[in-house]
């Protein structure tokens, strides 16, 4: 995997499954060059905590405003984009936040092969029950991030680049998986035509948990040097089919734990296959680890892990409709496979080893654009999680439905 800057995620579950499946609203106003968007959604979840043992169903309420601008002037280009969420839980109000996610992109050519590309965020949210092990609690995550990437060659066959980045995460309550990341990078890029690239990049990324708890509950903090050769590709096969791709050696140190160390291929690929107007379709896959943080302590703050491994396969495919110019249909199916080991703290009498477990998401959605600033949409899903080093067996189903309005 590349140095992991920070994806400004969606506020909230209910945010996330309106505006991504639906792909209304904000989705498309980012797009536009100016825009203001307001927002509404519900979203009805049967396993709000996953976690088949304490079930517990909810209607989390997400009011949201969100405004955005992209331009360019001349040989620049400005991206500006804000939002500011209200997120309110019928039956448990314990878990009511307020959410926020503001970015900032500046590109500039320089002379005449330069190419300098600033960008920062900052972003708080309640990270999705299955990604937490304190469930009792509003345990807010916020993050923040800067980066810079500087190419030389834009118009001829090969290019270089070089960059930096920084990225800094804090939990309301989970202090344990605070952690700071320092990333550079270099690469290469090769064009053998017009429709396709070939990149070789050497990322090395420093991060710093420095309230980890490894053993027996000691907070000893944690380095990870993670350092990863990637070789990735994008190649537009013709009109209707576009592929991308990348493989990494990955190597990650972990002091002071090296059993938890990872040697081995990481990596990534896509394909968008769009055959008519009307119809379009889309796999991914996902290959990584997952050794930095939220699941170190368990499903429990009592069960302590000495070492832990994660090694995480994903698979999504997606399908569109556009059954008329203002009705759309989605359909999406996600797999993973979570390759876990474990050594637990206080029974040294306890095996360890591996313990895999997978997970099954089926949704399927329709989106309604009555007019150009109104969008309505709703979406279901059905989930389920086989039990593993770090999570309960759970399953589910959401019903989510959004309506928002833009003014561009």
């Amino acid at each position: 995997m590349q140095h992991k800057p920070i994806v400004v995620r969606s506020l909230t579950l209910a945010l996330g499954m309106a505006a991504g499946l639906s792909g209304i609203g904000s989705a498309n106003a980012e797009e536009l060059p100016l825009y203001l968007t307001l927002s509404q959604s519900l979203t009805r979840d049967s396993n709000l905590l996953r976690d088949n043992s304490k079930r517990s169903s909810d209607t989390i309420s997400t009011t949201t405003v969100a405004a955005g601008l992209n331009k360019a002037y001349g040989r620049q280009n400005y991206r500006l984009s804000a939002s500011a969420s209200r997120n309110a839980y019928s039956e448990n109000s314990q878990f009511d936040n307020d959410g926020y996610a503001v970015s900032a992109e500046v590109a500039s050519e320089v002379g005449s092969n330069f190419k300098v590309t600033l960008n920062a965020g900052a972003s708080q949210f309640l990270p999705s029950f299955e990604d937490q092990f304190n469930r009792n609690g509003r345990n807010t995550e916020r993050n923040r991030q800067a980066s810079v990437d500087v190419r030389y060659g834009l118009y001829g066959r090969w290019s270089v680049n070089a960059g930096a980045s920084y990225s800094k995460v804090d939990y309301q309550i989970t202090e344990s998986e605070n952690k700071t990341s320092n990333s550079v990078f270099a690469g290469v890029r090769y064009l053998p035509s017009d429709l396709a690239y070939i990149g070789l990049t050497l990322y090395r990324t420093d991060t710093e948990l420095p309230n980890r708890a490894l053993y027996a509950g000691t907070l000893v903090g944690e380095d990870i040097e993670r350092t990863s050769l990637n070789l990735d590709t994008v190649w537009q096969v013709t009109g209707y089919s576009r592929l991308s791709g990348r493989l990494g050696v990955t190597s990650e140190k972990h002091l002071p734990d090296r059993r938890r160390d990872f040697d081995g291929l990481t990596g990534s690929a896509s394909w968008a296959f769009t055959p008519a107007g009307k119809v379009s379709y889309a796999l991914s896959w996902v290959r990584d680890t997952n050794n930095e943080g939220g699941g170190t302590l368990g499903p429990s703050a009592s069960s302590v892990y000495l070492s832990n491994k994660r090694l995480t396969n994903s698979f999504t495919a997606t399908a569109t409709y556009q059954a008329t110019a203002k009705i759309k249909f989605n359909a999406g199916y996600t797999h993973a496979l979570y390759e876990e080991d474990q050594d637990i703290a206080g029974y040294p009498s306890t095996t360890g080893g591996p313990q895999n477990g997978r997970y099954n998401a089926l949704s399927l959605g329709v989106s309604y654009q009555p007019i150009r600033s109104v969008g309505l949409g709703c979406d279901v899903q059905r989930y389920d999680r086989t039990q593993s080093v770090f999570s309960n067996a759970y399953d589910g189903n959401t019903v989510a439905c959004r309506a928002s309005f833009t003014i561009d």
